[in-house]
């Protein structure tokens, strides 16, 4: 039989396939994703007959069928697979290391409104993201005939993976005794696997929201969201919390607050969490923080003596760097948290929960850390609609005009432009994921960051597009 198929041009996207369901995202596209992967698989494994494929889901309402579907592709092209059920995206990293697995992936709309769903994929560890999936939309269109039987099964990998994530706290686990806790699960794919944590370590704690519920009824799971923090932050007022600790949707995005109340953001949680890291010759080793980072969070960590590098936004870019470049850590400004010393590479916010509370349990003070980073004035992250049609070449117009302004070493064009100057930094960039631009600047005064969004302003403006800011 000939499988020949169409995906949705919108939902290909640079790190998953993601879509709104039902309208550009159907059980459809999960069947011919599931066998035209799994071809895909069987072609970069010759010497396997039936390769091992490991999908997992996260809780939303449509994630149930969209599995079954996946499955069903997955075993027409004759692959073998391991079904691990209802977790949090990086259970499913966890599961294809620990099963040395030749392909896994992961139903789920990530961080997206509840109408939305999408998958995240793995080939031999390594995210298959950007080319790899416009070549997957490729191969369905052009079409494959093949049907092979493979067959499914369901495996239970929770309580590995559990054990798994608190190993950096086994010795410390006293230290917690007398710490109180708000962890806010958002009635994301994270519940069960909190309440099994919270269960195994000490401390007290007070767990929000860890029933799943693909209808999000009390918050839309995005741990950067302001009214998220807000109900996580007043929770924590009232049983006098020493740390808050939220989590998105499918559990690989962490957002913090502190004793303080203070949000913190993704790039200087890293610059605290790189306290954890023991590796010898620190001058050896690179941390990864991408492109929007504050360079508070870069001299921070730079003072630990480590090495930094300023990298390209988006989980699967970072994957990737991080083993070119051997890092042990990085670190995104949208919670995306990735250890490597003594973990897997991969974005897990549940590890990187465990990680910060190794440091509590060592006295290694966030809020103090917080309170003792240098005061800069840095604008939010604005997104400036544009084209998709336009984007692009805006950003290269810009790169250009840049380039010939700035010197070599102030200037960074590997994803958008980042320029640096006497009155700080500016980042305008293109995003992968909306019909926007992304822009950011950040100065040591209110002045220099005036003069910062004048000189983004005037370069944006040359291209057609205004941007207002107050």
């Amino acid at each position: 039989m000939m499988y020949k198929h169409n995906f949705d041009k919108t939902i290909l996207r640079s790190y998953d396939i993601r879509g709104i369901y039902e309208k550009t995202l159907n059980n459809k596209d999960a069947f011919m994703l599931g066998y035209f992967f799994g071809i895909i698989v069987k072609k970069n494994s010759p010497g396997k007959k039936s390769p091992l494929i490991i999908i997992g889901m996260d809780g939303r309402l449509s994630s149930p069928t969209l599995e079954e579907n996946l499955n069903s592709g997955l075993i027409k092209s004759g692959c073998e697979i391991y079904r691990i059920g209802l977790g949090p995206t990086p259970m499913l990293y966890f599961a294809s290391h620990y099963y040395n697995a030749d392909g896994a992936i992961q139903v789920t709309g990530s961080h997206n409104p509840k109408n939305y769903n999408g998958f995240k994929i793995v080939l031999n560890q390594n995210s298959f993201f950007g080319e790899d999936i416009i070549k997957l939309g490729e191969f369905a269109k052009e079409g494959y005939s093949a049907e092979i039987n493979g067959f499914s099964k369901n495996v239970d990998i929770y309580d590995r993976y559990i054990q798994k994530i608190i190993e950096p706290i086994k010795n410390l686990n006293d230290k917690l005794s007398n710490k109180t806790i708000v962890w806010d699960c958002g009635n994301g794919a994270s519940g069960p696997s909190i309440e099994m944590i919270t269960k195994k370590i000490s401390g007290n704690h007070v767990v929000l929201y860890s029933k799943v519920d693909g209808n999000f009824p009390n918050h839309h799971p995005d741990p950067t969201d302001i009214s998220t923090l807000k109900i996580m932050s007043d929770k924590m007022k009232v049983v006098n919390a020493d740390i808050g600790i939220g989590f998105d949707g499918d559990g690989d995005r962490i957002g913090v607050i502190d004793k303080q109340g203070r949000p913190i953001a993704g790039d200087l949680l890293t610059s605290f969490l790189a306290h954890s890291i023991e590796v010898e010759n620190k001058a050896d080793h690179t941390v990864i923080l991408d492109i929007k980072s504050s360079s508070v969070a870069y001299d921070k960590i730079m003072s630990l003596g480590l090495n930094v590098e300023i990298g390209k936004t988006g989980h699967s870019n970072i994957k990737k760097r991080i083993k070119e470049i051997n890092s042990p850590l990085a670190g995104e400004m949208s919670g995306h948290i990735f250890f490597a010393d003594k973990y897997y590479g991969f974005d897990d916010a549940l590890y990187a929960s465990i990680r910060l509370l190794s440091l509590l349990a060592n006295d290694v003070n966030l809020e103090k850390f917080i309170s003792s980073l240098p005061k800069t004035f840095v604008s939010p992250e604005i997104k400036l609609p544009c084209s998709d049609r336009i984007k692009f070449t805006v950003i290269n117009n810009i790169s250009k005009n840049a380039l010939e302004d700035y010197s070599p070493e102030n200037i960074t064009i590997i994803d958008g432009v980042r320029a640096k100057n006497n009155f700080g930094w500016w980042l305008i960039r293109a995003s992968n994921t909306e019909e926007a631009l992304i822009i950011r600047f950040e100065g040591k005064s209110i002045e220099d960051k005036e003069e910062l969004f004048l000189e983004v302003q005037k370069r944006l403006k040359i291209e057609g597009l205004t941007l207002e800011y107050n």
